[in-house]
């Protein structure tokens, strides 16, 4: 009779044990992204308005859950100019196991998603901006490198 409950006990712990653990993303991160922007913000004769963004990102992580700060946010694009020195919050980050993430920055509507490889990681990033005929997608790509810039 005593044996049940120990051998319930040696499956549950070997279990546990062999459970897959959360990869990382805790520390920091050199992020860079570029944005297209809809057909309405185009610059003349039909080129498309691009902007750059480059930022630092410090992350700390919970499992499957992680939020931080970016700092020293600048920006680019080819209407001429750059701007820099912004600092906020990332928010809401996910990983999964298999190391699909997502993550925005305090800045309404901007979603990063993507895939964690090692010491790298990159997808898609969107960004809801205020066009002529109301709110439309930004769209483009992003990628962080973790205490380097990507290459």
């Amino acid at each position: 009779m005593k044996r049940a409950p120990l051998a319930v006990l040696a499956a549950v712990l070997f279990a546990l044990s062999c459970a897959e653990p959360y990869p990382s993303v805790s520390g920091g991160w050199e992020y860079a992204s570029t944005l297209t922007f809809p057909g309405d913000f185009d610059l003349s004769p039909g080129q498309p308005y691009v902007c750059t963004y480059r930022a630092v990102l410090t992350l700390g992580q919970s499992n499957g859950t992680f939020s931080g700060t970016y700092d020293s946010l600048s920006v680019g694009c080819n209407s001429g100019g750059t701007t820099s020195g912004f600092n906020g919050t990332v928010m809401d980050g996910e990983l999964s196991k298999s190391g699909i993430v997502s993550f925005e920055f305090d800045t309404p509507n901007w979603l990063s998603v993507g895939s964690l490889h090692g010491d790298s990681m990159g997808g898609v990033v969107t960004d809801s901006v205020n066009g002529l005929p109301g709110m439309e997608l930004a769209s483009g790509t992003w990628s962080a490198c973790q205490g380097r810039v990507c290459k």
